[in-house]
């Protein structure tokens, strides 16, 4: 049976600069009783996501993506920095609490962010994560010795078909990982099964713990 049509969601759009790059800033939705904001990570297009749209009839959404350039040539911004610029973005929003959605190579972003700000973070939905980047750089060292010490719950979506996914590892790595795999999806099942993925990842984030 075909999901239903939700209505697209309405994003307002800006740039905030932070300390060596600009972000571009995009929210949609809005926050209902206690939830917190959920930032998401690497969806630089937030509009085109039809999961993102279910998720907007029940939370407040902030989509991050790093600007065309930084504002220092000198600078790099990789996953490290990228949270940094994010945590610094979150400030500038007087976010208290929040949650994060991520995807592809912010899935990495994702957690170095849960690392710095751990007191922070109500919960984590990583979309499909993998231990190598695009480029096939692989997950660096010191993130992945540090990853024992992630204290957000943390649930790991992959698609059924997806050859690459490696679950057993993310339940190893992190102590309160979840696992849920969605049928007839690869490895990009926020577009394949976006409807099921947002149920899936709204109840995870109303109740994260």
């Amino acid at each position: 049976m075909p999901d239903a049509h939700v209505a697209a969601a309405r994003w307002r759009a800006r740039i905030i600069e932070t300390h060596a790059f600009a972000l571009v800033e995009q929210e949609a939705g809005q926050q209902a009783g206690d939830c917190p904001p959920v930032v998401c990570l690497g969806f630089p297009k937030p509009a085109a996501s039809r999961m993102l749209d279910d998720l907007a009839q029940s939370f407040h959404l902030i989509a991050l993506a790093p600007a065309a350039v930084p504002l220092s040539a000198s600078e790099e911004l990789d996953a490290h920095a990228f949270a940094r610029e994010a945590l610094a973005c979150i400030d500038r929003l007087s976010l208290a609490r929040f949650s994060v959605l991520a995807r592809g190579d912010d899935n990495h972003a994702a957690l170095c962010l849960a690392l710095i700000a751990p007191h922070r973070m109500a919960g984590m939905a990583l979309i499909a994560p993998d231990l190598h980047s695009r480029d096939g750089a692989a997950l660096d060292a010191q993130l992945m010795e540090k990853l024992a010490q992630v204290r957000a719950p943390v649930l790991a979506m992959f698609g059924a078909l997806d050859r690459s996914a490696n679950p057993h590892l993310w339940r190893e790595r992190l102590p309160a990982c979840h696992v849920v795999f969605f049928a007839s999806a690869g490895s990009q099942p926020d577009r394949e099964r976006p409807h099921a993925l947002a149920s899936a990842a709204g109840a995870f984030l109303r109740t994260p713990g």
